[in-house]
């Protein structure tokens, strides 16, 4: 049993209940905010007590909080300052981009986009030309301008808010990068130059009806210089002036192949996409091909630098979504008052806001991730940046009732977006699986 302390003990130099005030004789209460009690004030009080206690000694603090050892963060590549702020350059290129989105898109006009067999609008495709966006993602030797990561993902978040219907990221980012890549000197200077311009289309036939998102399950061949096979999902195919095709060649290895349009033995079958876009399964039965420089490897790592524009895209859609959904709520009326000032409402509109905010920090984390451990930040951006956007989608389809299926509203448009760039090169359950494949 401890022997009680000495009557010539100090008495505690601190002994007041901090929740009190000097003349409170009441009950316990919890400091009111209504009093001026804020909660740095709290915790600066709390500081004090504790600074007391120690006997003087101030314990290390971040601000008037204990600062406790941070764990390390696993190594999802490696990111420059945490700075994510645009500079001049690239803002400029976001206010262009807005700018066009604003001038030349409406959604109570966007289906009448999709009328054309092409499946989008020539004149906004020559408009994107002439702005230099065909070929910002272009090397400087072929005629570009060498936009990066950033720059990429600025035009692509700032087209996705505007529902855009013209195929910037299939064939431009897809296509034309391959192209730039993979092409011999001849196929570049053939090709590049009036792709830049608008002027010829291109599309990458990789897909196949039983290959599902397997880049090496290959059945089309190539022998003695003709391709015999099928390839399906090639999105604005109904356009296209030229394919780049994937297939086995005669010692097994899988290359990538040029082959016209306009060449023999090509069959064609349109059809349109959930977003209204165009695509073409197209038949080969020894069509001529020219073979070309890269193999699948190149086509494999571009599909990976992919998936930071498609978030881009994708979170663009959300950003369009929450404030149309905000601005709808705001207006719309039930029982009296605003659906805006139901707290079921308001707690809904908060899980959309998070969402998109964490969206776009692993964005930025993915655009930014370089060396070990990049893949995983972007297979891992894709697949929650999915999974969040169409849930989103679907709340803001349910907040607006039977008015968010219709043409007149953004809504539907960016739904159906949302839903094809979601399985693009990859659902998010197959990028899970790639994601933890990468993290191994």
């Amino acid at each position: 049993m401890r022997s009680p302390p000495p009557e010539s003990a100090a008495p505690p130099r601190y002994t007041r209940n901090p929740f009190r005030s000097s003349g409170d004789k009441g009950p316990f209460q919890f400091p009111s905010y209504r009093a001026g009690n804020r909660p740095w004030r709290l915790c600066k009080r709390l500081a004090d007590i504790e600074l007391a206690e120690s006997g003087g000694a101030a314990p290390e603090r971040l601000g008037y909080i204990p600062r406790r050892r941070a764990r390390k963060a696993p190594a999802l590549g490696r990111v420059p300052t945490l700075d994510f702020r645009l500079n001049e350059e690239q803002q400029m290129l976001r206010d262009m981009v807005e700018r066009f989105v604003q001038e030349r898109f409406d959604p109570a006009v966007r289906p009448h986009h999709r009328i054309p067999a092409a499946g989008f609008d020539g004149g906004n495709w020559v408009l994107l030309a002439e702005l230099g966006l065909l070929a910002l993602p272009l090397a400087e030797e072929d005629g570009g301008l060498a936009g990066g990561p950033v720059e990429l993902m600025v035009v692509a978040e700032a087209l996705g808010r505007g529902v855009v219907a013209e195929p910037y990221l299939t064939e431009i980012l897809f296509a034309g990068q391959l192209l730039a890549r993979a092409g011999t000197p001849a196929q570049k200077e053939r090709f590049l130059a009036n792709v830049a311009a608008g002027a010829v289309h291109i599309a990458v036939a990789h897909a196949e009806p039983a290959s599902r998102f397997a880049l090496d399950d290959v059945e089309t061949r190539f022998t003695d210089g003709r391709i015999d096979g099928t390839k399906t999902f090639i999105v604005a195919g109904a356009a296209t002036d030229a394919f780049i095709v994937t297939a086995r060649g005669e010692d097994g290895t899988i290359g990538l192949y040029l082959v016209e349009a306009g060449a023999a033995g090509i069959t064609r079958q349109d059809y349109r996409l959930i977003d209204g876009a165009t695509a073409a399964q197209i038949g080969f039965a020894g069509t001529p091909a020219e073979p070309m420089a890269g193999d699948i490897s190149i086509l494999a790592a571009l599909i990976d630098e992919l998936r930071v524009p498609i978030a881009a895209e994708m979170l663009g859609l959300m950003s369009a979504l929450f404030d149309t959904t905000l601005d709808y709520i705001r207006v719309r009326k039930q029982f009296g008052a605003s659906i805006g000032s139901f707290q079921a409402i308001q707690h809904r509109m908060a899980d959309q806001y998070m969402a998109v905010e964490q969206s776009r920090s692993l964005l930025y984390r993915a655009a930014l991730a370089e060396g070990e451990g990049a893949e995983a930040a972007r297979i891992g951006a894709k697949a929650y940046i999915a999974e969040a956007g169409v849930r989103l989608a679907e709340e803001a389809i349910q907040l607006h009732g039977g008015m968010g299926i219709t043409d007149e509203l953004i809504v539907g448009h960016a739904y159906k977006r949302m839903l094809l760039l979601a399985s693009l090169f990859g659902d998010p359950d197959t990028e899970i699986k790639r994601y933890a494949a990468a993290m191994r």
